[in-house]
Formats: structure tokens, sequence, C-alpha cells
């Protein structure tokens, strides 16, 4: 671990286990009480430590919250990497990236957080809507510019337009409060039902 001269730290979870159980009891903490009200002292107690140990690595909250969201994608990229094969259809991989989206949502209780209302939460799903259309997009993208390459995408359609779209419809997942159409809370149907969806609106007829 290295810290700059501002306090700012630089840490790898994987190597270091002091950090990654604050990250792991923070995601834990923002999954029960919602952002509002996990603070700096309410991880340090859920990691068991002291809140002076939790500010040598993370200087402020938002760095530690920052830390926690680049944790928490690092591992569900990680998760994509194990269960989509490099062969997989265009649909199969939609499929699996909904599905760990929905289960994320699920169980960091999102909706509910939202209805609260969260604040914080509520005001990060507002300011950090572009992050989140690029992080997204980041993993659609390997498997459209296969099946772009496969003449798989509509004829009108660019690629870069279908990751446009398809990013768009898989951010609306983490806020999902409800459907009448499917369950929510089963994360695999959801997966399965927004990958056919956009492969209906993004694919060759």
């Amino acid at each position: 671990m290295s810290t700059s001269s501002a306090g700012r730290a630089e840490t790898d979870p994987a190597a270091n286990a002091t950090i990654r159980a604050i990250l792991e009891a923070g995601a834990a903490c923002l999954a029960r009480f919602g952002q509002d009200r996990t603070s700096m002292q309410v991880i340090a107690h859920a990691a068991g430590l002291n809140r002076t140990t939790v500010y040598r690595y993370f200087g402020d909250r938002n760095q530690l919250l920052n830390a926690i969201s680049a944790y928490l994608r690092d591992k569900q990229r990680a998760e994509l990497a194990a269960r989509v094969p490099a062969d997989a259809s265009l649909q199969d991989a939609l499929a699996v990236i909904a599905e760990v989206l929905a289960a994320a949502a699920a169980d960091f209780h999102i909706p509910e957080h939202l209805r609260r209302p969260d604040r914080g939460l509520a005001q990060y799903y507002v300011l950090y809507g572009r992050d989140r259309h690029e992080w997204i997009s980041s993993l659609v993208r390997p498997h459209i510019a296969r099946a772009h390459q496969a003449g798989q995408l509509a004829a009108d359609l660019t690629e870069a337009e279908a990751v446009e779209w398809a990013a768009l419809a898989l951010m609306v997942i983490e806020t999902l409060p409800g459907s009448v159409s499917l369950d929510i809370r089963d994360a695999s149907q959801v997966g399965r039902v927004f990958a056919r969806r956009i492969c209906q609106g993004i694919g060759r007829e």
C-alpha cells in the first residue's frame, strides 16, 4: 500500500486483508442500512476496527464509498469472466450480465432503500448515470462487437448504437421497483427476459 501526500490511500484489496475487511464490511452496511445511514464509524464497527484505522486507508467517506463501488465492480467483472464463455451467444451473455446486475440490486435492497427514501443513494443515481452507463457498456461491448462481426445486429444499427441501447436497458434493472410480468426477486428470470428483449431490439430479424 502507498499513500500520497494528500493522504489518499492507493490499495490493492486482494493483497491487503485489512482493506478487504473494510470494503466487505462497507458493502454489508450499505446493503443493510443504505447509503444515508452508513458512516465511517458504522463501517469501522462492522469490520471490527476502530475509526482511526479506517481513516488510515481512506481519507473520507466519499473515498471509501468509491472504493467499495470499485471493489464490487471488480467482483462482478470476475464473476462474468468465469460464467460467460468466449463463444457465448449475445443473448446468453446479456442474460448473465443482467442476472448479475439484478442479483446485486436484490442483495443491496436498492429499490427498498430508494423508497425509504435514501437521499444519498437517490443522488448517486441522478449524478452518476453516465458513470453507470459507461460501466455497463464496458460489460456488453465485447459481446456486441462479436455479434456485429458475425452480422447478427440489425442492418440499420451501428455497433456503438447497439452498445448504447443495451446499456440503457440494463441500467433500469438496478432501480426496478416492481413488475407485473416478472418476479424481480428472481435474478435469473430477470436476466433471461431483459436479454431476450434487448436482442429483439438490436438483433437482425
